[in-house]
C-alpha cells in the first residue's frame, strides 16, 4: 500500500504542496508565537548544522540511486558480452550444439527484451521464464552429452557460459526490484518538512522577508526527491537502462543464425522439450 502510493504520480504532484504547507506553517507559527507577542527569536547556531544533516542524507541517497543506475547499465553490457561469448564459443562445437545454442540465445533474448524495463510483476514473470529456458537448454545439453560422451568437454564449456549469462540476466532483473530503503525515504521526507518549517520560521524574522528563498527551497527539494524517485523506479521513470547492446546483439544473432548441417544429429538435442 505504501509503495503503491510512492510509485503513483499523485505522490510526485502532492510532495511540493506539502513542502509549501510546511513553509507556511513555519510562518504562521512565528507570527502567532513571536510577532503576536512582540517577541524576537535569537539564533542558537545549530540551524546550519540541521540543514547540513539534511543535505548529507539527500546527497548520499542521490549517490546510491545513481550507482544503482550505473549497475544496471553495466549489467546490460555484461550480458551482451556473455551472449556473444556463448555464441562464439558454440562456433567451435559440433553443428548440433551450434544450432541448439543459437535457438536458445534467440529465444532467451526474445523473452527478456519483450519488456526491457519491466514492472515488479513483469520482472517476477521474466525471472521464471528465463530460468525455465535456461534449465531446458541445460537439460538438452546434458542429453546430448549422454549420447555423445566424446563431446562432454564442449558441452560443459557451453553449460558454464550459459550459466554465466543467466546469472547476469537475473542480476539485472533483480536490480529493478531494488529500492532505496523505506526508512531512508521516510527520513528524507520528514526532514524536508522540518527544513520547510524552519525556512518559513526563520524567513519571517527578516526585516524584509523574501519569497524567493522559500520558493527556491521548495523547488530544489521537490526536484531532488523526484529525481531519487525516478532513479529508483526504472520501469516508470525517465532514466532507464540503455539496452542498445542487447538489441544489437539480438539483431546480430538473427542475421547470422547458423543453419544445422543435414548430416548432423540435431534431433539428439531435441529429446527434452522446451
Amino acid at each position: 500500500m505504501w509503495l503503491a502510493f510512492v510509485d503513483s504520480p499523485w505522490s510526485t504532484l502532492a510532495y511540493p504542496f506539502t513542502l509549501l504547507a510546511a513553509v507556511l506553517l513555519g510562518v504562521a507559527y512565528a507570527r502567532r508565537r513571536y510577532h503576536g507577542h512582540q517577541r524576537r527569536w535569537q539564533t542558537v547556531g545549530i540551524e546550519g548544522g540541521i540543514f547540513s544533516m539534511y543535505g548529507l542524507l539527500l546527497s548520499f541517497t542521490l549517490v546510491a540511486s545513481g550507482n544503482a543506475v550505473r549497475t544496471r547499465d553495466a549489467a546490460v553490457h555484461t550480458e551482451a558480452a556473455d551472449v556473444l561469448a556463448l555464441s562464439q564459443q558454440s562456433l567451435l562445437a559440433p553443428p548440433a550444439l551450434r544450432a541448439a545454442t543459437a535457438r536458445h540465445l534467440r529465444r532467451y533474448l526474445a523473452l527478456q527484451l519483450q519488456h526491457p524495463t519491466p514492472t515488479p510483476e513483469q520482472c517476477r514473470r521474466q525471472i521464471g521464464e528465463l530460468s525455465a529456458a535456461s534449465h531446458a537448454f541445460t537439460q538438452r545439453l546434458a542429453a546430448y552429452a549422454a549420447r555423445h560422451p566424446a563431446e562432454t568437454a564442449a558441452v560443459q564449456s557451453l553449460q558454464n557460459q550459459a550459466g554465466a549469462l543467466h546469472a547476469t540476466a537475473l542480476a539485472l532483473l533483480y536490480s529493478f526490484r531494488e529500492r532505496t530503503p523505506s526508512l531512508i525515504v521516510v527520513a528524507l521526507v520528514c526532514l524536508s518538512w522540518a527544513m520547510g518549517l524552519l525556512v518559513g520560521f526563520m524567513n519571517s524574522f527578516q526585516p524584509q522577508p523574501s519569497r524567493v528563498l522559500p520558493a527556491l527551497f521548495v523547488g530544489t527539494a521537490a526536484l531532488l526527491m523526484t529525481t531519487i524517485r525516478d532513479l529508483d523506479d526504472p520501469s516508470r521513470g525517465i532514466v532507464t537502462p540503455d539496452y542498445e547492446d542487447l538489441f544489437r546483439t539480438q539483431q546480430l544473432l538473427g542475421t547470422y543464425a547458423p543453419a544445422p548441417s543435414p548430416a548432423s544429429p540435431v534431433d539428439s538435442l531435441r529429446q527434452v522439450p522446451d
